[in-house]
């Protein structure tokens, strides 16, 4: 990632493209957008988008790239502020607001038509930024993938809602739903 700042008209070119395909793509899949029909409605010269990106798929992953990219720095600016660090409701509440600043993207990336790859790429993000928990039960070998896989879940359901529920009850719910699967676990112990 460069360090140098990128001038206002990029700024504003990649920002009313990343838009013109965000409204394509609830339309229609990715290998139906042209680079033509992107300029064009978007108002912008051809030329201008080659630029930038090679196709409209090298557009799709770069942007999947910048998301992750903004992720990873937000996430270390939350690690760095101190405040509840290691607390699940910190972090779920991260994840949600992170969510709905690219809500557009991510409800076409996670829907019934989105990018397998970028689901997998969000896994591995949530993964290896979870807070460590000193729990026998959260330590076990299922935990993680549950986790991850009911955190994208629950995305996808809120996303799919329009995010009728703020991101803060949001992580209410997922430290809820993850403290009733560990006294689900000790009711089983017990049997």
């Amino acid at each position: 990632m460069s360090s140098k700042p990128v001038d206002r008209r990029v700024r504003r070119t990649k920002k009313l493209l990343l838009q013109g395909l965000t409204m394509l793509l609830k339309e229609k899949k990715v290998n139906k957008i042209t680079v033509k029909e992107l300029t064009e409605l978007v108002d912008v010269n051809r030329a201008t988008f080659y630029l930038y990106y090679k196709d409209i798929f090298d557009m799709v992953d770069k942007v999947q790239d910048e998301i992750f990219d903004h992720f990873y720095e937000e996430l270390k600016n939350f690690i760095n502020t101190g405040i509840d660090k290691y607390k699940a409701l910190s972090f779920f509440a991260f994840i949600f607001n992170y969510v709905k600043e690219y809500a557009d993207m991510l409800k076409i990336l996670l829907g019934p038509d989105g990018d397998y790859s970028f689901v997998e790429k969000l896994k591995l993000a949530i993964k290896t930024t979870l807070p460590p928990i000193d729990d026998e039960i959260f330590k076990s070998q299922y935990f993680i993938p549950f986790t991850v896989s009911g955190c994208i879940g629950v995305i996808q359901q809120w996303l799919e809602e329009d995010m009728a529920t703020s991101p803060e009850d949001m992580a209410k719910l997922m430290v809820e739903m993850l403290v009733a699967a560990r006294f689900s676990d000790e009711l089983c112990q017990h049997k």
